[in-house]
């Protein structure tokens, strides 16, 4: 252990020294508070001997400095002095000293004390490197995290398909790096069209993972059957699967049992861009919004458990004819449930009124200012749930 004795009187200065080395340890002597101040500015040094009383610096000066200094590492230091009473003692601990030793020194007294210093600034450093370890742990787990949340947000969808007489549109704002909710677009063919929005139960790791899970098997890719086609191979034809067995289907895979007891609720829909009409499921989700041309608004019926709540569950299925102009608005409760500092909730009723008041304008900017509303709603501007919503909005063009 590196040690800086600082002692005015030369023999005293000589003997602590000499007692040191022997048992192994590096000295650096300072004969005044001056130099030994000149000496730590220039390095680190874990243990500190001074004497009180010395010329130019004084040994409580000298601990004051010390202690002002921002060290990257904690110094210890034992305070050599003649004097004894409590006030003298009060004033060095105020200062800074850790310890005291009474002169003339006993060399026993010396090393129990010093050992005791020791101990403690190797405590220090043991906890330094724990630090250290756990810093570049949680910095390895970020940088991770950072990478998931950018593969997670490369699975929604960056082009929205350009299909005639439909606009579409989409927010998605987690609450963390990664999201339990997750959305898409799915077109199927020249003129049917899938949507859904999924929300995962609970945050972080876990959810974010089934949701990316959902994402890739919620997929239509021409020539091979998935879960929302069946491709005849013989015929070279493809059928859209009703949205009522995809949610069937999903939830007989994903039984909570097997998912750490987690489970999501899910809206999907197929829309028949040529006939106008939307056959959708909920399931355990907010209900689908639809906002007409006049004005109307209207929540469409559907209530269905979530997604690996109960096994075999039959999921009903319905049906809304839309007309040139009518919107939807599928979402996640996060919306709704958005908190403020009052513990306040969004709710329905405000979403409703920032839907229609913003019935005039674009299906883009009316989606903008709502995420916009909700995080000025939250504390902070950072909802405590994730917030996505897509929308359909039927053109005549």
């Amino acid at each position: 252990m590196k040690i800086l004795v600082v002692e005015d009187e030369r023999i005293t200065r000589r003997s602590i020294q000499r007692h040191l080395e022997k048992w192994g340890h590096e000295v650096i002597t300072a004969e005044d508070g001056m130099v030994a101040w000149s000496i730590l500015k220039e390095q680190d040094i874990p243990v500190v001997i001074t004497d009180w009383v010395m010329p130019r610096m004084d040994g409580l000066v000298l601990v004051r400095k010390i202690r002002s200094k921002n060290n990257d590492h904690y110094t210890y230091i034992i305070l050599l002095t003649s004097k004894s009473e409590k006030v003298d003692i009060v004033e060095g601990m105020e200062a800074g000293a850790d310890d005291f030793l009474s002169k003339p020194f006993d060399q026993n007294e010396l090393h129990v004390r010093l050992r005791a210093g020791i101990r403690i600034i190797e405590l220090e450093q043991n906890l330094e490197q724990r630090n250290r370890e756990i810093l570049a742990a949680n910095t390895r787990m970020k940088n991770d995290l950072d990478a998931a949340a950018t593969l997670q947000q490369s699975l929604l969808p960056t082009s929205l398909p350009k299909i005639a007489c439909l606009n579409v549109a989409w927010a998605y704002h987690p609450c963390d790096e990664l999201a339990g909710d997750i959305l898409n677009v799915i077109p199927f063919d020249e003129q049917h069209i899938g949507v859904y929005v999924a929300d995962v139960s609970g945050h972080g790791v876990p959810a974010a993972l089934l949701s990316v899970t959902i994402n890739k098997i919620m997929d239509a890719e021409k020539g091979r059957t998935t879960l929302l086609m069946n491709h005849d191979a013989e015929k070279d034809e493809e059928k859209i699967i009703a949205p009522a067995e995809v949610i069937a289907k999903l939830n007989d895979q994903f039984q909570m049992e097997k998912f750490n007891h987690r489970y999501f609720t899910i809206c999907y829909g197929v829309l028949n861009t040529a006939t106008l009409e939307f056959q959708y499921v909920p399931a355990g989700h907010p209900p689908i919004i639809k906002l007409s041309k006049d004005g109307a608004l209207e929540q469409l019926p559907g209530r269905n458990v979530a997604v690996g709540w109960f096994p075999g569950t039959v999921y009903e299925q319905h049906v809304v004819q839309l007309k040139i102009g009518d919107r939807l608005y599928l979402y996640s409760d996060g919306i709704p449930e958005a908190m403020n500092d009052d513990l306040e909730l969004f709710t329905d009723n405000r979403l409703l009124k920032l839907l229609l008041k913003t019935r005039k304008e674009s299906l883009e900017q009316g989606i903008t200012k709502l995420i916009h509303a909700i995080l000025k709603w939250s504390p902070s501007g950072q909802p405590k749930d994730d917030v996505s919503i897509l929308a359909i909005e039927i053109t005549n063009t």
